[in-house]
C-alpha cells in the first residue's frame, strides 16, 4: 500500500487534546492497514519512535438530516503512543510561528539572490 493512503486524517476532540500532552495521537487509517503498516508509516513521516500502536474499527451510523436517513462512513481508527519526548506537529499554524521566527544572520546567500530577484520581477510587473 502506498505511504500516502494508509493516514486518511488526524482525529481531534477533546479525549484526543487531552492525550496530545501525554504523546497519544488518534489517526483514521485506511480499512486495509494493520498495525505494523501504521507503525512504519508514522515514523517514516513525522520522524519519530513509536512505542505502541493500537488499532479499532468504528462501525456506521445512522443518522437524520431533515427527512432523509443514512449511515456515516465506516472508519479505522488507530491510537498511537510516541515515546517519551518525541511529539508531532499536527497544527500547520504552529509551524508557520516557528518558521517567522528565523533571524536574518540565518538566512543564506542564495536565499538572498532569490528574494532580491523576486523583488525586480515584481518592480517590472509595477512599472508596466
Amino acid at each position: 500500500m502506498n505511504i500516502n493512503e494508509v493516514i486518511k486524517y488526524p482525529i481531534l476532540s477533546e479525549k484526543s487534546y487531552q492525550k496530545m500532552s501525554n504523546g497519544v495521537y488518534t489517526f483514521a487509517v485506511d480499512f486495509k492497514t494493520n498495525k505494523t503498516e501504521v507503525k512504519k508509516v508514522v515514523e517514516y513521516i513525522f520522524s519519530v519512535k513509536v512505542k505502541k500502536v493500537n488499532i479499532m474499527f468504528v462501525d456506521k451510523k445512522e443518522k437524520k438530516i431533515g427527512k432523509f436517513k443514512g449511515f456515516t462512513n465506516r472508519y479505522k481508527k488507530a491510537i498511537i503512543t510516541l515515546k517519551k519526548g518525541d511529539v508531532i506537529n499536527i497544527f500547520p499554524e504552529e509551524i508557520e510561528e516557528k518558521t517567522k521566527k528565523i533571524t536574518k544572520k540565518e538566512i543564506s546567500k542564495t536565499e538572498k539572490k532569490a528574494a532580491a530577484k523576486i523583488a525586480k520581477k515584481l518592480k517590472k510587473q509595477k512599472n508596466q
